[in-house]
């Protein structure tokens, strides 16, 4: 009789957590706090400049790496032993090292990998063990670097790939992948990216999506309420208790468009306020990244759309300057997609160049992709991004509290696209 009692408590107990959180949600805060739930795990994040860094577990025993939350890249990597680049000798922490594990695979393979800015850098290809939220992939295909330039800062060194995979969800490599074919014959290599082996090795195919929201109201540049975490990376469902209103769907691109359409929707026209109002050539697209804190778009239409504005190009800093008096009497960035018009005050995409407050620059500027904008955290980090491979499209909510971004519903070009 003792027995069946304990058994019923247990049972009301396991209700009653249950009606906090979804079981298979999964919370990575970018802020130390305590478990509130049997599906939620937590681990210290924080913001760098305007982007969102994590802790990741590789190997085993497990290696703690902080990195960059990247939804425009599919290959998860960090620096190993064998990197002696200027990025990874300034980076305080141990790098990883493949040696020390018990998990690590060497595929006897290297890439070389570009980006944007300048950016790049030179792995050496293994499957590990990779944890991130309490969630384990093993054998996942990860890069070792052992040259790395113009990525990381202190507080981070590595990506986690979220995005950029092909539409198989295998990795997709931006430069020398000429034998890339070949790991999809390894058996034992989950070649996709973390997030698409995590669905399936912890969800199958329910609950397909993740999604990244700030708690400081105002973007990063916002004031955080005492006690509250940054930021979360909230993963296997959609948490309906940190936004208000609807979320806001854009589908991803058909086939046709070319690349990988993970992260990225048809967007029509760039508007600034009665000043600048560019309307976008067919096909073009825009990319949620969060590889980055600045929104990029075509050289030619960013000139323009500073030109309008009074705002100079500075060769030193590689940014546009203006004054900041007259950057508080610009009017709202409006982006037009298909269904929804997203605007964001200057406030959101404009700093101050130093404490004196005299001069501003803003957070946008060119890229060599001519249809082609990308949405950095000057973007993103005004909304609860959600990430939804199952119904391929990316949602984007106002957080709850107070938002100077706006969402408008429009008109459609295509009914049958409309969410």
């Amino acid at each position: 009789m003792l027995n069946k009692y304990l058994l019923l408590l247990a049972s009301l107990g396991v209700l009653s957590t249950s009606t906090q959180a979804d079981d298979n949600l999964r919370r990575v805060p970018m802020y130390r706090r305590s478990n509130t739930g049997p599906g939620i795990k937590n681990e210290p994040m924080i913001f760098d400049n305007g982007v969102l860094v994590g802790t990741v577990k590789i190997g085993s025993p497990p290696q703690d790496f902080s990195v960059m939350f990247d939804t425009s890249s599919s290959l998860s990597w960090v620096p190993s032993t064998k990197c002696h680049s200027s990025s990874c000798r300034d980076y305080g922490h141990a790098p990883y090292n493949a040696e020390g594990s018990t998990t690590a695979f060497s595929l006897d393979e290297k890439r070389s990998i570009r980006f944007d800015d300048e950016k790049c850098v030179d792995v050496e290809l293994y499957t590990e063990s990779l944890t991130v939220a309490g969630l384990t992939v093993e054998n996942q295909l990860f890069g070792a670097a052992y040259s790395v330039s113009n990525i990381g800062d202190d507080a981070y060194i590595g990506y986690l790939g979220l995005g950029g995979f092909t539409e198989d969800g295998s990795a997709n490599f931006n430069a020398t992948d000429k034998n890339a074919n070949s790991l999809q014959r390894r058996a034992f290599v989950n070649s996709n990216g973390f997030a698409q082996n995590a669905f399936q090795t912890n969800y199958g195919q329910g609950s397909q999506q993740f999604g990244m929201v700030t708690h400081n109201q105002n973007g990063f540049y916002g004031k955080k309420r005492w006690n509250t975490p940054d930021a979360e990376f909230i993963f296997g469902g959609i948490d309906h208790t940190v936004y208000d209103g609807k979320i806001a769907y854009f589908s991803l691109p058909t086939c046709e468009y070319g690349a990988s359409p993970y992260w990225k929707t048809r967007m029509n026209c760039v508007k600034l306020g009665h000043l600048v109002d560019i309307k976008l050539a067919h096909k073009s697209l825009a990319s949620f990244s969060s590889n980055g804190n600045f929104i990029t778009g075509p050289e030619r239409q960013v000139e323009l759309l500073h030109e309008g504005m009074g705002a100079q190009w500075d060769q030193v800093s590689h940014t546009y300057h203006i004054k900041c008096c007259e950057a508080e009497k610009l009017p709202d960035l409006t982006f037009t997609f298909d269904h929804y018009q997203v605007s964001l005050p200057s406030s959101l995409w404009i700093k101050e160049n130093d404490e004196e407050g005299e001069m501003c620059h803003t957070l946008i500027v060119g890229n060599r992709n001519e249809k082609e904008w990308s949405l950095g955290g000057a973007f993103l980090n005004n909304f609860y991004h959600i990430y939804d491979q199952a119904n391929l499209k990316v949602g984007l909510v106002l957080p709850k509290g107070e938002s100077k971004a706006q969402i408008k519903k429009i008109g459609s070009r295509n009914k049958n696209n409309s969410n």
